[in-house]
């Protein structure tokens, strides 16, 4: 998702699903990509709660981080990356021929193919 995200209102944590304008994304089980996020501090408790209801992604990946997604990612125990190249990375996952994204929990290294 090229955009910033506010966990309070555009974050289902029940169905695990992040809602974008009229549309519906599952994140449940897969790599959360998006610039970051904004907005109220119960941010942190939504992804907590995704995680409570197995329902949140398997890691996220950001441009930016604020203390709130830290925290969320942290009590919630999803791995948390910041791309620095983030548009060259969002360029090459836009790409449909190269959609795929592997990440080994504590590697610190994600790989985008």
């Amino acid at each position: 998702m090229d955009q910033y995200m506010s966990f309070l209102g555009e974050v289902d944590p029940v169905r695990g699903v992040v809602k974008t304008g009229e549309e519906e994304v599952s994140v449940e089980g897969k790599i959360l990509v998006f610039k970051g996020s904004r907005g109220s501090t119960v941010g942190s408790y939504v992804i907590y709660a995704m995680k409570q209801y197995g329902r949140s992604p398997l890691c996220m990946v950001v441009k930016e981080v604020e203390p709130i997604l830290i925290a969320g990612c942290v009590i919630a125990e999803i791995p948390l990356l910041v791309v620095e190249e983030y548009d060259d990375f969002a360029s090459i996952i836009k790409n449909k021929n190269h959609r795929y994204i592997r990440y080994t929990r504590g590697s610190g290294i994600l790989y985008a193919w």
